[in-house]
C-alpha cells in the first residue's frame, strides 16, 4: 500500500522539478547485484536519452560487482551526461563520476528464488564541463531489498547521497549570468561550490532474463533533503544489459564435452 502510494509521488516530483535542458546534478544509476553468495562476479550496462525542443540529453552507466566472500560484495560504477543543445551558439555539457563502494548482503531462500537485503557504502568524484566548469565529490549509502531468480530480478534501494562542488570555473560569465541560473546565492553571495547538498534517491531496478543474462529496467530519483536552488534533474530511467558471469560460466563447464576414457 506504502509503495503504490510513494511510486506515483516520486515519478510527479521528478517530472517537477526535471528537464531536458541544461542542469548541474542528475543521480547516477544504483548498482546493486543482488550477491547470493561470494565468488559471483556481475556486469552491467545501460542507457537513455531524451529529447525536449531538439535538444538531447544523453546517459549512460556501466556497473560492476564482486563477491570475494558470502556476505561481502565490492561495487565499481561509472555514469556519463551529455547534453546537446540545438542551438549551436549553446556551450553543449559533458560529465562523468566514478563510484566505489562496499558492503554487506544476506541472502534466503531456495534454490528458485531468494530474497536479498544488502547495504552499501561508498563515494566517488568526477567532473563537469557545461557553461560552467566544476568538479563533483559524493558519499553515498545504500540500503536496498530484493528477489532473485532465474529468469527474474526486482530490487529497491533508498540511497542518500551528499554532494559538493569545488574548482568552480564561471568560463567567464558575468555576476547576472550566476545569479540567474542560481550558481551564486542571491541572498548569501556564495557560489555553488561553497556548501554541500544531500539528494534522497530511492531506486527501482527490474531484470527479466535466463540465467546469466537479463534484460535491465531501472528509474532512479532525486528529491532535496537540503536547500538546492540550482537546476537538478530529479529522474534518471535506463534500459540495458545485465551479467551474471558466475552462471556464465557454470553453463559453460555443463556444455563442456567430456574426453572419452581409454
Amino acid at each position: 500500500m506504502f509503495m503504490n502510494k510513494l511510486i506515483p509521488f516520486l515519478f510527479l516530483s521528478s517530472f517537477l522539478f526535471s528537464a531536458c535542458n541544461r542542469y548541474y546534478y542528475k543521480p547516477t544509476g544504483i548498482n546493486d547485484p543482488l550477491f547470493t553468495d561470494g565468488g559471483q562476479v556481475h556486469a552491467a550496462f545501460s542507457g537513455s536519452s531524451q529529447e525536449d525542443n531538439n535538444d538531447r540529453s544523453y546517459f549512460t552507466d556501466l556497473q560492476l560487482g564482486y563477491s570475494p566472500i558470502n556476505h561481502l560484495g565490492l561495487l565499481g560504477s561509472y555514469s556519463t551526461y551529455a547534453y546537446r543543445p540545438y542551438d549551436k551558439t549553446v556551450t553543449p555539457a559533458n560529465a562523468y563520476i566514478a563510484e566505489g563502494a562496499a558492503g554487506v548482503y544476506g541472502a534466503f531462500g531456495g534454490n528458485k528464488a531468494k530474497m536479498v537485503i544488502d547495504l552499501y557504502a561508498g563515494g566517488g568524484g568526477g567532473s563537469m564541463n557545461s557553461d560552467v566548469n566544476m568538479n563533483l565529490r559524493k558519499l553515498f549509502i545504500q540500503p536496498g531489498i530484493g528477489i532473485r531468480s532465474k529468469v527474474f530480478d526486482a530490487v529497491a534501494n533508498l540511497r542518500f547521497s551528499n554532494i559538493k562542488y569545488s574548482d568552480f570555473d564561471p568560463r567567464g560569465k558575468d555576476s547576472s549570468y550566476l545569479y540567474e541560473h542560481h550558481l551564486v546565492d542571491t541572498i548569501s553571495g556564495k557560489s555553488i561550490d561553497k556548501g554541500s547538498y544531500t539528494f534522497y534517491e530511492p531506486g527501482i531496478t527490474v531484470r527479466v532474463g535466463y540465467k546469466f543474462v537479463k534484460a535491465q529496467f531501472q528509474a532512479a530519483f532525486a528529491l532535496p533533503v537540503s536547500l538546492v536552488s540550482w537546476h537538478y534533474n530529479g529522474l534518471r530511467f535506463t534500459v540495458g544489459l545485465h551479467f551474471n558471469l558466475e552462471d556464465a560460466l557454470a553453463m559453460g563447464k555443463a556444455t563442456k564435452p567430456r574426453n572419452n576414457e581409454d
